[in-house]
């Protein structure tokens, strides 16, 4: 996979994680309000965790995607872009 893949793939997967990160943060503040108006429980431990995971999720993301561009900046200032043949390498995640 080149590097162009591999950005892209990392930034879907971490449009993914944001999303799901984004889908319980609601639902946590959705419980939290109705709580508070003492219309329901507070937010399930399970819910908070996922919650926690997808963050994780999403700066683990972010990191590899900060590296693959930091890949593309180092070959640029050796070499600009359209004088060089970037190497295909694979990535796994």
């Amino acid at each position: 996979m080149n590097k162009t893949l591999a950005l892209l793939d990392c930034l879907a997967q971490l449009k993914e994680a944001q999303n799901c990160a984004d889908a319980l943060l609601s639902d946590i503040v959705a419980d939290a309000v109705r709580a508070n108006k003492g219309k329901g429980d507070v937010p399930k431990p399970a819910t908070l965790k996922a919650f926690r995971n997808a963050l994780k999720s999403a700066n683990t993301h972010c990191y590899q995607a900060e590296l693959i561009l930091a890949e593309f900046d180092a070959l640029q200032t050796v070499m600009p872009i359209g004088k060089q043949q970037l190497p295909s390498v694979a990535y796994s995640v």
